[in-house]
């Protein structure tokens, strides 16, 4: 939400958000020790008859497979697995990618074989069940057989619609393009791949969640992101044609665990950090639940307060639409969190027009979490290769920097400053011809002047302000920004 009142040319309270975390995230780690012996993923969640269900894929010791896990919960939060897991397992482990649906009272189970195709082409089975968790093997229902497959196939979801079975799938090599199929049936056995397969060509990703709402398809999935793995949300009108949501990914780092948890405390053992991936939603008590993959095997949870629908509507303008460059950040709680280091080289900027050479720039910071202090304002910023900043080093240094043609100058200390822990603080640049002035909390930090060479090169660009961070967690409560006389 922006607001242009009060002689502010830009302001933003981060109002907009659409997914909240669980502060009590991971809800789910590794425990059944043998089941888990490197990492659980791939969750799928159905509500009904007032209680969570949750399947997972459990990995065996390394080099055994995977099987599959099932879990319940009366709040969506705290989870219980069955004692009994893992509820499916195939001869040599063979249950990999599982995607869980529910049909007209049957529980349906789509699984991969021979998934890399390195013996013979991959293969996707289907079991059913009448409880979900005793399951009956009805064969092999698709091969991957298309030429942008190439032998592989990897995870899928399934949906019924209008009494046609759909489904999006991956699989495929990034070097021939593709990465998701569409595929669809009269009874969930027997499947037609389109033709024009793959319909999301050249990206790296997968993990599709997969949902109709109102007239549209939706699919939350991972996409690569700056090396690393992040839930994306693309949509539909006939599972052929996808369209990005005009701000992507929907999940982003906001809290540690997603980076990595050690192994003695539920984490992977199998070297696996970093990735945000494997959505699955639902519906229940006014809320959309998410449950997702953190660090590649705990699990969170992120909600949305209001119905699917409500969703769908909120994600026709997602949050950050005005702020460019950086596909890094997310709107929660009413602030803006940054944690990813790809900031500190590419900020998260908007433009703030009609300033001009004198302005002022407010905003109130918070360092929730990380090893370092390294909160940076943006303040002058033609692109990624050339713009100035401030950033926390410590209680003693805080540095001006500037970037130009994409190498930094050596870092100049303004003085100490007031703002690293972990509170609120109010930060105030100045800007005024080539100077600069940084006020935290109302007490004066430093002055230093912008180089004539950035100068010249930032004349003819508008005044974008924004945030980056390094080895740090970031809460931005409000941005604003106005001329200064």
């Amino acid at each position: 939400m922006s607001s242009t009142s009060n002689n502010w040319a830009f302001a933003d309270d981060f109002r907009d958000g659409i997914w909240t975390k669980y502060p009590g995230n991971p809800v789910m780690r590794r425990s059944q020790l043998w089941a888990e012996s490197d990492y659980i993923c791939e969750p799928n969640v159905l509500h009904e008859d007032g209680q969570f269900r949750l399947w997972f894929a459990q990995m065996f010791p390394k080099g055994q497979g995977t099987a599959l896990g099932y879990a319940t919960s009366p709040d969506g939060f705290n989870w219980t697995k069955h004692p009994k897991n893992p509820v499916l397992v195939m001869e040599g482990g063979e249950v990999h990618r599982p995607s869980v649906m529910k049909h007209e009272g049957t529980y349906y189970l789509f699984a991969v074989q021979n998934e890399q195709g390195i013996k013979a082409p991959a293969t996707m089975r289907r079991w059913r069940s009448t409880d979900g968790l005793s399951w009956r093997d009805e064969g092999v229902v698709m091969v991957a057989d298309q030429r942008w497959e190439n032998r592989t196939l990897s995870n899928m979801a399934v949906i019924v619609d209008d009494g046609v079975w759909r489904m999006l799938y991956t699989g495929g090599d990034a070097a021939i393009g593709g990465y998701f199929g569409y595929a669809h049936s009269p009874d969930g056995l027997r499947w037609t791949k389109h033709e024009g397969n793959p319909v999301i060509p050249t990206i790296y990703g997968g993990d599709p969640f997969l949902i109709k709402i109102g007239s549209r398809y939706y699919t939350w999935h991972s996409q690569s992101v700056a090396g690393s793995l992040r839930i994306c949300c693309r949509w539909s009108e006939d599972m052929i044609h996808w369209h990005p949501l005009a701000r992507n990914p929907q999940i982003n780092y906001t809290q540690p665990w997603e980076r990595g948890v050690p192994p003695e405390e539920g984490g992977t053992t199998a070297g696996y950090f970093g990735h945000l991936t494997d959505a699955t939603l639902c519906e229940a008590r006014g809320k959309v639940f998410m449950i997702y993959q953190g660090a590649q095997t705990p699990l969170g949870v992120a909600t949305f307060d209001g119905t699917l629908a409500d969703l769908a509507e909120r994600l026709r303008q997602p949050p950050l639409s005005r702020w460019r460059e950086s596909p890094y950040g997310m709107v929660e709680d009413g602030t803006l969190k940054i944690a990813d280091n790809g900031t500190d080289r590419t900020p998260l900027v908007a433009e703030a027009p009609g300033i001009g050479e004198r302005y002022v720039l407010e905003s109130r910071i918070q360092r929730y979490a990380g090893p370092l202090s390294r909160v940076s304002v943006v303040f002058r910023y033609a692109d990624p290769n050339a713009f100035a900043r401030f950033w926390l080093h410590d209680a003693q240094h805080t540095f001006y920097q500037e970037c130009f043609h994409g190498l930094f100058s050596a870092p100049l200390n303004v003085g100490p400053n007031p703002a690293c822990d972990a509170n609120w603080h109010d930060w105030t640049v100045e800007v005024d011809g080539d100077r600069n002035r940084l006020t935290i909390d109302g007490q004066l930090v430093g002055e230093c002047r912008t180089s004539a060479a950035l100068l010249r090169r930032l004349a003819s660009s508008p005044v974008h302000v924004g945030f980056s961070v390094l080895d740090t967690y970031a809460s931005v409560a409000h941005v604003r920004a106005r001329k200064n006389g």
